[in-house]
């Protein structure tokens, strides 16, 4: 029985057999190449399997007569073929790092190889076991440690492959050099059944591991296609909203006032023959409405080259404290006239931020908070570190040297729904300021796509009939 099984794996039965596995997987992935199943690394995992190949022609070359030193370059090629498939897996991504560097311990090795002939055999046998043991142990323990959590099944394949090499090496060079050495083809022309078998599993592991790599990629990409597919939809679903905010806006905001303002004025004023100051408290109504029409539009037109991308932010050190308090000193009659304080710690600090764009930011903040707190109640702006807490704003923008500014205010609140749609005008119905002023949600949309351009975040808490609290957090400069 055993010479049966010593002859079933005699070399020339048993380098035919890997020729023909090792020379179709090489043809079956440079196929799946040519038909553009690629991936990051995929021409390293050819060339491991043409390496591989010619170990297999390589040992055929040997049968037939070529000297036995030959075989310094067939386990070359071999140990070449593992470094190419490491590299192939570092540049996928399943494997941490690989330093091309690595590749020196090819020519080292048949150096080695022809600088331990006095020795034997045996020496070589245990130099090479040991090196591939050694870069299976490697390979194995840095993708058992990465364990990539989109490609777990792939990291586990190679992983296995990479165990089986390292524990064949180590357990050949043991044997080598403890109990008797290996068939080999110095010893006895044949090959033993375990050195058959890894042949084998190098094979099939080859002919099928491009084609889970280029699999495994292609599903990555269809992945990443689908969310950037998701993503698009969500914002030309938003800007779908958004224009139908505007157009409601146009039609019912801007339209009616306008027309109502033009009737007036041919009505009472155009066909008036006496004396205008009769009209005078008309007039003033009538001013104030054509400046509500007016902050409105600039409102639509600041928001539509906002939405654009149209503004260009010119990024610098700015006084945030000296910013914000001219913010509170354009609103303080406001707030005065609606009985209304605003308290302000104004600690010094500078972010990087466009003055322009903060100034629009804070006032839109400030005139916020004003319009939903009720009479006798306060506005306070503060500018310090961010909280360090879950869900705060300096949890959300990660950064460590970081400066807020709080506005928070006592008045009305909002509901949970008005918070989830609060950013995009018209999508939700907007509570009346305590004094009746209306709004659009223009002012905190713009306030927001201002903040995030400038690199900071912007979070809001509310809670209905206790209020409201913005946070704003920048880099400092």
């Amino acid at each position: 029985m055993q010479s049966v099984l010593i002859d079933s794996l005699h070399v020339p039965t048993l380098t035919v057999a890997l020729s023909v596995v090792y020379v179709g997987s090489a043809l079956f992935s440079t196929l799946l190449y040519l038909f553009k199943r690629t991936f990051r690394g995929d021409r390293l995992m050819i060339l491991s399997q043409a390496l591989f190949a010619a170990a297999a022609f390589g040992l055929i070359a040997q049968d037939r007569g070529l000297s036995y030193e030959f075989l310094a370059l067939t386990n070359a090629a071999i140990l070449a073929a593992l470094l190419c498939i490491g590299h192939g897996l570092a540049r996928f991504g399943l494997l941490s790092r690989f330093s091309p560097w690595a590749y020196a311990i090819v020519p080292l090795s048949v150096v080695g190889w022809f600088a331990l002939g006095p020795l034997g055999v045996r020496a070589r046998i245990v130099m090479f076991s040991l090196i591939f043991a050694v870069v299976g142990s490697l390979f194995a323990a840095d993708l058992l440690r990465r364990r990539s959590d989109e490609f777990r099944g792939l990291s586990a394949l190679f992983a296995l492959f990479f165990v089986v090499i390292g524990f064949s090496g180590v357990v050949r060079a043991a044997r080598t050099l403890f109990w008797v050495p290996p068939r080999t083809i110095a010893l006895d022309g044949s090959i033993g059944a375990a050195s058959h078998l890894s042949a084998l599993l190098v094979g099939f592991v080859n002919m099928f591991g491009y084609f889970l790599l280029s699999s495994a990629h292609a599903e990555h990409e269809l992945g990443l296609r689908e969310r950037e597919i998701r993503k698009r939809n969500e914002e030309l679903l938003e800007t779908i909203e958004t224009k139908d905010a505007l157009i409601s806006v146009i039609a019912h905001d801007l339209r009616a006032p306008v027309w109502s303002a033009t009737r007036y004025v041919r009505s009472h004023l155009v066909d008036f023959d006496g004396d205008l100051n009769v009209k005078r408290d008309s007039i003033a109504t009538l001013a104030e409405g054509l400046d509500r029409i007016s902050g409105l539009l600039d409102s639509l037109l600041e928001w539509a080259m906002c939405a654009s991308g149209r503004i260009k932010l010119q990024l610098a050190p700015v006084s945030i404290a000296e910013v914000l308090a001219e913010a509170i000193a354009d609103l303080g009659p406001t707030a005065e006239l609606k009985g209304v304080s605003i308290e302000a710690d104004l600690s010094e600090g500078a972010v990087v931020a466009d003055r322009r764009a903060l100034a629009t930011a804070l006032r839109n903040l400030l005139s916020n908070a004003i319009k939903y707190s009720r009479q006798g109640g306060a506005v306070r702006a503060t500018i310090g570190r961010p909280i360090q807490a879950a869900g705060s704003a300096a949890v959300a923008f990660g950064h460590t040297a970081s400066l807020s500014v709080t506005i928070e205010d006592s008045g009305v609140g909002m509901t949970a729904d008005q918070l989830a749609k609060l950013f995009v005008p018209g999508r939700t119905k907007l509570t009346l300021g305590t004094s009746g002023e209306q709004g659009k949600g223009f002012g905190l949309a713009i306030t927001r796509r201002f903040v995030e351009a400038m690199g900071g975040r912007l979070l809001v808490e509310s809670e209905l009939g206790r209020g409201t609290r913005f946070e704003i957090v920048f880099p400092v400069a």
